[in-house]
């Protein structure tokens, strides 16, 4: 668990966005410094700027994205942390075989449909937290691969991302080496 992130250049050149378009550029960070609040949040590129090539405390990152499409990607994260069982299922130390897994396991044990919410509960952050905290314990799939399992994170979030049908993508690049950017057109989504 990272309590400080930096942000390289080449981590702003993935993020930015064409400034003549009104797509949105975002960094996706595991707000984990918080026992309460953990999930993942989403910052907006134009927040991170003055932030470049600066160790930050996850405390004091510029603020979150109020995005409803933002808030609906954090929750479908939150359910693959809280579906017990689906990390175990899915995580590997091969990294390029976590997609495969995930197809695998939403074929095995849900028919190939889309896993299925978990239901809201006021302390649904803290759940998250604890549920972390078990896969990092000692015995946990997750002990001792911080790497991995930012990897882990980021193929869930393209799993979502680019399949989801309330998202509705309709445009991806792949990034074939080091972490993926999740480039993708994806459905603007609002409030209800």
């Amino acid at each position: 668990m990272a309590s400080a992130i930096k942000i390289e250049q080449r981590d702003w050149d993935g993020i930015r966005v064409d400034p003549n378009s009104d797509d949105i550029g975002a960094l996706a960070v595991l707000n984990d410094h918080s026992s309460y609040h953990c999930g993942m949040i989403f910052i907006e590129f134009q927040e991170l700027e003055s932030i470049i090539g600066v160790k930050t405390q996850k405390s004091d990152l510029p603020s979150t994205s109020d995005s409803a499409t933002f808030a609906y990607i954090s929750s479908r994260w939150d359910d693959w942390i809280l579906r017990r069982g689906a990390i175990e299922t899915i995580f590997e130390d091969q990294r390029s075989r976590i997609l495969g897994n995930i197809d695998y396991y939403l074929r095995r044990e849900y028919a190939g449909n889309p896993l299925p919410p978990v239901k809201q509960t006021r302390t649904r952050g803290m759940d998250v937290k604890n549920r972390l905290n078990r896969l990092r314990a000692e015995g946990g799939v997750l002990h001792d691969k911080p790497q991995l399992e930012g990897y882990l994170h980021q193929y869930i979030l393209e799993h979502i991302i680019t399949t989801d049908e309330e998202l509705g993508c309709s445009y991806r690049k792949p990034n074939p080496t080091g972490i993926p950017d999740i480039v993708a057109r994806i459905n603007k989504l609002t409030l209800e």
